[in-house]
Protein backbone atom coordinates (compact mmCIF):
# COMPACT_ATOMS: atom_id res chain seq x y z
CA UNK A 1 0.00 0.00 0.00
CA UNK A 2 1.40 3.76 -1.12
CA UNK A 3 1.71 6.65 1.49
CA UNK A 4 -0.84 9.64 0.71
CA UNK A 5 2.70 11.91 -0.20
CA UNK A 6 3.41 8.79 -2.89
CA UNK A 7 0.35 9.22 -4.33
CA UNK A 8 0.27 12.79 -4.56
CA UNK A 9 3.88 12.07 -6.27
CA UNK A 10 2.44 9.59 -8.61
CA UNK A 11 -0.42 12.06 -9.40
CA UNK A 12 1.66 15.00 -10.14
CA UNK A 13 3.80 12.54 -11.97
CA UNK A 14 1.00 11.37 -14.50
CA UNK A 15 -0.32 14.94 -14.95
CA UNK A 16 2.95 16.23 -16.13
CA UNK A 17 3.44 13.31 -18.96
CA UNK A 18 -0.16 14.03 -19.98
CA UNK A 19 0.31 17.49 -20.45
CA UNK A 20 3.33 17.10 -22.03
CA UNK A 21 1.14 14.46 -24.75
CA UNK A 22 -1.18 16.81 -24.93
CA UNK A 23 1.15 19.71 -26.48
CA UNK A 24 3.05 17.21 -28.35
CA UNK A 25 -0.09 16.22 -30.72
CA UNK A 26 -0.08 17.39 -33.56
CA UNK A 27 -1.94 17.12 -37.26
CA UNK A 28 -1.42 13.89 -39.18
CA UNK A 29 -0.74 13.79 -42.73
CA UNK A 30 -3.73 11.63 -43.66
CA UNK A 31 -7.23 13.77 -44.03
CA UNK A 32 -8.59 10.13 -42.02
CA UNK A 33 -6.87 10.41 -38.84
CA UNK A 34 -7.06 14.38 -37.90
CA UNK A 35 -4.72 14.93 -34.89
CA UNK A 36 -2.32 11.97 -33.84
CA UNK A 37 -4.23 11.06 -30.66
CA UNK A 38 -2.65 9.19 -27.50
CA UNK A 39 -5.71 10.42 -25.11
CA UNK A 40 -6.22 6.54 -24.46
CA UNK A 41 -3.53 5.55 -23.62
CA UNK A 42 -2.49 8.45 -21.36
CA UNK A 43 -6.22 7.82 -19.54
CA UNK A 44 -6.11 3.96 -19.82
CA UNK A 45 -3.06 4.12 -18.03
CA UNK A 46 -3.72 6.61 -15.39
CA UNK A 47 -7.25 4.28 -14.55
CA UNK A 48 -5.30 1.36 -14.68
CA UNK A 49 -2.10 1.70 -12.87
CA UNK A 50 -3.65 4.80 -10.32
CA UNK A 51 -6.78 3.81 -9.78
CA UNK A 52 -10.63 5.11 -10.56
CA UNK A 53 -10.56 8.27 -8.91
CA UNK A 54 -6.75 9.05 -8.71
CA UNK A 55 -7.32 8.11 -12.85
CA UNK A 56 -10.37 10.40 -12.78
CA UNK A 57 -8.26 13.30 -11.43
CA UNK A 58 -5.37 13.23 -13.06
CA UNK A 59 -6.84 12.86 -16.79
CA UNK A 60 -8.98 16.16 -15.70
CA UNK A 61 -6.75 18.33 -14.75
CA UNK A 62 -3.95 16.92 -17.59
CA UNK A 63 -6.39 17.87 -20.10
CA UNK A 64 -7.57 20.91 -18.22
CA UNK A 65 -3.89 22.83 -17.74
CA UNK A 66 -3.13 22.69 -21.69
CA UNK A 67 -6.51 23.93 -22.77
CA UNK A 68 -6.49 26.71 -20.14
CA UNK A 69 -2.97 28.27 -20.53
CA UNK A 70 -1.66 26.56 -24.53
CA UNK A 71 -5.09 26.41 -25.99
CA UNK A 72 -4.70 24.60 -29.13
CA UNK A 73 -8.13 25.07 -30.59
CA UNK A 74 -11.82 24.56 -29.67
CA UNK A 75 -12.09 23.76 -25.86
CA UNK A 76 -15.02 22.73 -23.58
CA UNK A 77 -15.09 21.35 -19.76
CA UNK A 78 -16.98 18.51 -20.95
CA UNK A 79 -14.22 17.09 -22.99
CA UNK A 80 -11.93 17.14 -19.50
CA UNK A 81 -14.71 15.15 -18.02
CA UNK A 82 -14.50 12.57 -20.86
CA UNK A 83 -11.10 12.00 -20.58
CA UNK A 84 -11.45 11.62 -17.03
CA UNK A 85 -14.23 9.06 -17.35
CA UNK A 86 -12.34 6.99 -19.36
CA UNK A 87 -9.16 7.05 -16.65
CA UNK A 88 -12.24 5.88 -14.32
CA UNK A 89 -14.19 3.51 -16.09
CA UNK A 90 -10.73 2.15 -16.87
CA UNK A 91 -9.74 1.79 -12.93
CA UNK A 92 -12.77 0.39 -12.17
CA UNK A 93 -12.01 -2.50 -14.82
CA UNK A 94 -8.32 -2.89 -13.36
CA UNK A 95 -9.50 -2.69 -9.83
CA UNK A 96 -12.54 -4.66 -9.66
CA UNK A 97 -12.71 -7.65 -12.04
CA UNK A 98 -11.22 -10.69 -11.71
CA UNK A 99 -10.81 -10.98 -15.90
CA UNK A 100 -7.87 -11.33 -17.64
CA UNK A 101 -5.70 -8.61 -18.76
CA UNK A 102 -6.84 -8.82 -22.78
CA UNK A 103 -10.56 -8.93 -20.91
CA UNK A 104 -10.20 -5.73 -18.76
CA UNK A 105 -8.81 -3.71 -21.74
CA UNK A 106 -11.32 -4.74 -24.66
CA UNK A 107 -14.46 -4.02 -21.79
CA UNK A 108 -12.73 -0.66 -21.41
CA UNK A 109 -12.20 0.20 -24.99
CA UNK A 110 -15.49 -0.39 -25.68
CA UNK A 111 -17.14 0.97 -22.52
CA UNK A 112 -15.29 4.33 -23.32
CA UNK A 113 -16.16 4.60 -26.81
CA UNK A 114 -20.02 5.01 -26.30
CA UNK A 115 -20.04 6.28 -23.09
CA UNK A 116 -16.71 8.69 -23.69
CA UNK A 117 -15.97 9.57 -27.35
CA UNK A 118 -20.01 8.72 -28.69
CA UNK A 119 -21.01 10.56 -25.65
CA UNK A 120 -19.20 13.02 -23.36
CA UNK A 121 -16.78 13.90 -26.48
CA UNK A 122 -19.02 14.57 -28.85
CA UNK A 123 -21.47 17.16 -26.84
CA UNK A 124 -17.97 19.06 -25.92
CA UNK A 125 -16.66 19.35 -29.23
CA UNK A 126 -19.92 21.01 -30.80
CA UNK A 127 -20.82 22.59 -27.58
CA UNK A 128 -17.06 24.45 -28.05
CA UNK A 129 -17.81 24.62 -31.68
CA UNK A 130 -21.69 27.06 -30.71
CA UNK A 131 -19.67 29.34 -28.46
CA UNK A 132 -16.58 29.90 -30.26
CA UNK A 133 -15.64 33.35 -30.81
CA UNK A 134 -16.55 34.65 -34.77
CA UNK A 135 -12.98 35.89 -35.33
CA UNK A 136 -11.28 32.39 -34.65
CA UNK A 137 -13.73 30.03 -36.86
CA UNK A 138 -11.51 29.72 -39.56
CA UNK A 139 -9.17 27.88 -36.96
CA UNK A 140 -12.26 25.51 -35.77
CA UNK A 141 -13.14 24.88 -39.58
CA UNK A 142 -9.60 23.75 -40.24
CA UNK A 143 -10.05 21.50 -37.42
CA UNK A 144 -12.94 19.74 -38.26
CA UNK A 145 -11.83 19.77 -42.05
CA UNK A 146 -10.79 16.00 -42.08
CA UNK A 147 -12.23 13.36 -44.13
CA UNK A 148 -14.94 11.89 -41.47
CA UNK A 149 -16.11 15.20 -40.71
CA UNK A 150 -16.42 16.24 -44.22
CA UNK A 151 -18.08 12.82 -44.74
CA UNK A 152 -20.34 12.86 -41.91
CA UNK A 153 -21.41 16.24 -43.12
CA UNK A 154 -22.40 14.57 -47.02
CA UNK A 155 -24.17 11.81 -46.03
CA UNK A 156 -25.92 12.52 -42.89
CA UNK A 157 -26.35 16.49 -43.76
CA UNK A 158 -26.94 16.97 -47.47
CA UNK A 159 -28.04 13.03 -48.02
CA UNK A 160 -30.46 12.74 -45.37
CA UNK A 161 -31.15 15.67 -44.36
CA UNK A 162 -29.66 16.20 -40.72
CA UNK A 163 -28.35 19.30 -39.75
CA UNK A 164 -27.87 18.77 -36.42
CA UNK A 165 -24.03 19.44 -35.39
CA UNK A 166 -24.42 16.27 -32.97
CA UNK A 167 -25.54 13.61 -34.90
CA UNK A 168 -22.38 14.72 -37.49
CA UNK A 169 -19.84 14.83 -35.27
CA UNK A 170 -21.14 11.76 -33.88
CA UNK A 171 -21.22 10.11 -37.11
CA UNK A 172 -17.83 11.42 -37.57
CA UNK A 173 -15.92 10.08 -34.48
CA UNK A 174 -17.55 6.65 -35.47
CA UNK A 175 -15.74 6.36 -38.57
CA UNK A 176 -12.71 8.40 -37.30
CA UNK A 177 -12.12 7.08 -33.78
CA UNK A 178 -12.14 3.01 -33.70
CA UNK A 179 -8.82 3.04 -35.60
CA UNK A 180 -7.41 5.19 -32.51
CA UNK A 181 -8.74 3.40 -29.62
CA UNK A 182 -7.05 0.19 -31.33
CA UNK A 183 -3.89 1.84 -31.89
CA UNK A 184 -3.76 2.78 -28.46
CA UNK A 185 -4.89 -0.43 -26.80
CA UNK A 186 -2.19 -2.16 -28.04
CA UNK A 187 0.13 0.13 -26.65
CA UNK A 188 -1.69 0.02 -23.42
CA UNK A 189 -1.74 -3.46 -23.44
CA UNK A 190 2.28 -3.47 -24.24
CA UNK A 191 3.15 -0.79 -21.86
CA UNK A 192 1.18 -2.40 -18.82
CA UNK A 193 2.54 -6.06 -19.44
CA UNK A 194 6.01 -4.88 -19.15
CA UNK A 195 5.52 -2.35 -16.09
CA UNK A 196 3.62 -5.28 -14.11
CA UNK A 197 7.04 -6.43 -12.01
CA UNK A 198 7.74 -3.33 -11.44
CA UNK A 199 4.15 -2.12 -10.66
CA UNK A 200 3.90 -5.28 -8.17
CA UNK A 201 7.32 -4.26 -6.24
CA UNK A 202 6.03 -0.83 -5.80
CA UNK A 203 2.67 -1.29 -4.61
CA UNK A 204 0.24 0.09 -7.26
CA UNK A 205 -0.93 -3.17 -8.24
CA UNK A 206 -4.39 -3.94 -6.11
CA UNK A 207 -4.88 -7.11 -4.21
CA UNK A 208 -7.51 -8.70 -7.22
CA UNK A 209 -4.20 -8.44 -9.71
CA UNK A 210 -2.21 -10.13 -7.68
CA UNK A 211 -4.25 -13.44 -7.57
CA UNK A 212 -1.86 -16.17 -8.84
CA UNK A 213 -2.54 -18.08 -12.51
CA UNK A 214 -5.44 -20.23 -11.02
CA UNK A 215 -7.40 -17.27 -9.51
CA UNK A 216 -6.17 -18.42 -5.49
CA UNK A 217 -4.39 -15.69 -2.99
CA UNK A 218 -1.66 -16.58 -1.94
CA UNK A 219 -1.38 -18.72 1.06
CA UNK A 220 0.67 -18.69 4.43
CA UNK A 221 1.31 -21.95 4.47
CA UNK A 222 2.50 -22.37 0.27
CA UNK A 223 5.92 -24.17 0.39
CA UNK A 224 5.42 -25.51 3.60
CA UNK A 225 6.27 -29.15 3.79
CA UNK A 226 3.80 -31.62 5.53
CA UNK A 227 6.04 -34.51 5.38
CA UNK A 228 9.78 -34.94 5.50
CA UNK A 229 11.60 -38.04 4.36
CA UNK A 230 10.79 -41.04 6.25
CA UNK A 231 12.76 -41.70 9.64
CA UNK A 232 15.03 -44.60 9.94
CA UNK A 233 12.90 -48.21 10.18
CA UNK A 234 10.08 -46.58 9.33
CA UNK A 235 7.15 -47.34 5.77
CA UNK A 236 7.62 -44.45 3.16
CA UNK A 237 4.37 -42.78 3.20
CA UNK A 238 2.62 -41.48 -0.06
CA UNK A 239 2.68 -38.08 1.57
CA UNK A 240 6.50 -37.64 2.53
CA UNK A 241 8.03 -34.56 0.66
CA UNK A 242 4.04 -33.24 -0.23
CA UNK A 243 4.19 -29.51 -0.88
CA UNK A 244 1.35 -27.66 0.10
CA UNK A 245 0.84 -24.32 -2.63
CA UNK A 246 4.08 -23.19 -4.80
Amino acid sequence: MRSRTQKIADMAIFIALGVVLNLCSFQSFGTYLGRISMVYLFCYLSGFILGPWQGFAVAFIADLIPAVFVPQGPYSVIISVSNATMALIAGCYGRYTNWKRIYKLLATACTTFVVCTLTLTVIGEVNSVLIIPVGEYQTVISVYNSLPYTLAKVVIGKGWGVKEPYFQVLIAKAIQQPLWIVLNSILVYAIYSRLQPVLRRGGYVAKEERKNAQGNYPSRYDGVVIAGMPAAGNAPSDFDGVVIGK
